[in-house]
Parts: structure tokens; C-alpha cells; sequence
């Protein structure tokens, strides 16, 4: 049980239920952290020997709200991600501090964790050092841990009492389900056109040999702006499950900047074909979406390409 004692008159009561060894990730529905999400987070989740549950994955008739309100009461300890300041973050970060939760905090920027939370730990990340969610992973699993070892849930907040009984401590890390995943090696290429000025986008994104379940990879842009051409090249973390494949853009570097000032990252959900000759799906850019087909170029069409580049 949960009470909030004010004047040893006004109470609020709530009804934790059974605390189970699950951490509940808090973070914001967008492409650009999924693969944060798959890649990084669940299996430090995992690793630690808890099962890791997140709001989109919960499935019932009653308002989201209920079922995060739910999984928050009953979780061991709670993840969420930080950056970019979403508001439904934060308020669920504060629901479990309310609560006494034990959190986790993560950021990519330190200036995103709120002055009040700043004391609480928290767990800063660099998206452009290429071993970044190898060294979050190994963080989140250690801390994750910590907590657990520990018979005590968190206070933050004077004037409320928590009573819980905690679950023991996993002994072992969760298995996760392994896939038979589809080979996506190779070069492909597509183009599309800009949502808002309509301009004509030209990429070739380039799959690794070997690339296992995830992988970073990179994606060329080259487009024109006011007559000058622009190359853009993006490195993006990808994940496979099956015939399916998630690309989100990580960082990006000008190899010829033309008039271009900045340039926003964009992220992809593909499948591949039954003949494995085209990706099609959507891209997920600044303004909206766009549908794309990759289209991937055999051996001597590549050389075919080299040589009309060296042309050029």
C-alpha cells in the first residue's frame, strides 16, 4: 500500500497490487528511438533478468492511461527516456516518482533532465561515439542491477510513506525468441521527393556483409538546392526481425554541402520482396512520409554505376 499523509488527516491511498520483477520504459513513440528501444534497451532490460514492457505493447480494452497507470504501480523499477523533453515522458516520469519508483533515467543531451530530477540518477549518452549503445547497454544492465540488489524502494518526496513487498532478485538473464533472419547485404538505391519543396532525393544506402539482427549502416543523399548539389551521408542504426527492416538515422556528415544549411535524419520501414530485389515501404521524413522502393543493384550494375560516377 501506498499513503500520502497531509496534517495526519488527508490521505490518498493507492493500491499498488503485486510488484513482479518487470521494468517499465518510458519514452516517446517515434522511429527515432525504436531502435534505440530494440536494439539497446530491451536486451540491457533483459540481460538484468527482468521483463521489459512499454506502453504500445500493452493490449486491453481500457484507456492507455489505465494500462500505464497499471504497469507503473507494478513494476520493480522504471526506464525512461528523457531526451527531446516529450510531455507524456514526463508525466509519467512523475506519476513513478510520486510513487516512490526506483528510475532510470536516459538522455542524450543533460540539459533535457529537468533541474528537480537532476539529483536522481541518470545515465548520459553520445549518439555520435560509434560504441554508444554498447555502452549504454552494459550501463543500464549494471544499474539496473544496483537497484535490484537493494530490499528498498526509492523516496523522493517528504510526507509519503510506500510499503512494499518486493520480488527476489532474477537470477538470469531472459532468453529472448531468435529469428531466422532474411540476408539484406548489398547496395540499394531509391529516390523520393521532399514533402514541403518538392525536391528530388537520390539515395543509395549501403548493407554490410554478415549484418546479424542489428547493425549500423550508411545512407548517401545527393540532392539539388538553388542550382548546387548537395551530398549527405547518415549513419543509421538498423534492425531486421524476419523480412523486415527499421533504419533510423543516428548522425549525418556533408561530403559536398552545397546550399544546404542543416539537413534532418530520416528513418525507414522496409520489407523486403519475396525475390529479394526490392525493399519497399515507407520513409519517415521531416514533414511526413513518403512511400519508397529500393531497388537493389547486382554486381554489374554497381560497377555499371562506379563507372559513370568516375565519368562525371
Amino acid at each position: 500500500m501506498f499513503k500520502v499523509f497531509e496534517m495526519n488527516v488527508n490521505q490518498v491511498t493507492v493500491n499498488l497490487g503485486p510488484i513482479n520483477n518487470t521494468c517499465f520504459v518510458i519514452m516517446p513513440f517515434h522511429s527515432l528511438y525504436e531502435l534505440e528501444y530494440e536494439r539497446v534497451i530491451r536486451p540491457a532490460i533483459e540481460e538484468a533478468g527482468l521483463t521489459c514492457i512499454r506502453g504500445d505493447e500493452i493490449y486491453t480494452e481500457q484507456a492507455i492511461i489505465q494500462d500505464i497507470w497499471k504497469s507503473i504501480r507494478q513494476a520493480r523499477v522504471i526506464v525512461a527516456e528523457l531526451s527531446d523533453r516529450n510531455p507524456n515522458v514526463m508525466y509519467e516520469t512523475g506519476l513513478a516518482h510520486a510513487l516512490g519508483k526506483p528510475i532510470i533515467m536516459l538522455t542524450r543531451n543533460e540539459k533535457d533532465v529537468p533541474f528537480d530530477l537532476r539529483p536522481l540518477r541518470y545515465i548520459y549518452y553520445d549518439p555520435n561515439n560509434p560504441f554508444w549503445g554498447e555502452d549504454l547497454s552494459k550501463e543500464l544492465t549494471k544499474q539496473l542491477r544496483n537497484i535490484m540488489s537493494s530490499s528498498l524502494i526509492g523516496i523522493h518526496l517528504a510526507g509519503i510513506e510506500v510499503k512494499a513487498q518486493l520480488p527476489e532478485m532474477p537470477e538470469h538473464p531472459i532468453q529472448k525468441e531468435r529469428h531466422q533472419n532474411i540476408d539484406f547485404s548489398g547496395v540499394w538505391t531509391t529516390s523520393w521527393l521532399s514533402i514541403s519543396a518538392k525536391r528530388e532525393h537520390k539515395a543509395t544506402l549501403v548493407v554490410p556483409p554478415n549484418h546479424g539482427q542489428n547493425f549500423i549502416t550508411s545512407l548517401t543523399i545527393t540532392f539539388e538546392k538553388k542550382e548546387k548539389i548537395t551530398i549527405v551521408q547518415e549513419n543509421m542504426a538498423a534492425n531486421i526481425n524476419n523480412n523486415k527492416i527499421k533504419i533510423s538515422g543516428i548522425n549525418y556528415i556533408y561530403i559536398e554541402q552545397g546550399n544546404s544549411n542543416s539537413y534532418s535524419l530520416d528513418s525507414f520501414n522496409l520489407e523486403i520482396t519475396n525475390d529479394r530485389s526490392k525493399l519497399y515501404g515507407s520513409a519517415i521524413l521531416k514533414n511526413g512520409n513518403r512511400e519508397v522502393v529500393f531497388e537493389k543493384l547486382t554486381q554489374d550494375s554497381h560497377s555499371q554505376q562506379l563507372l559513370k560516377e568516375d565519368m562525371n
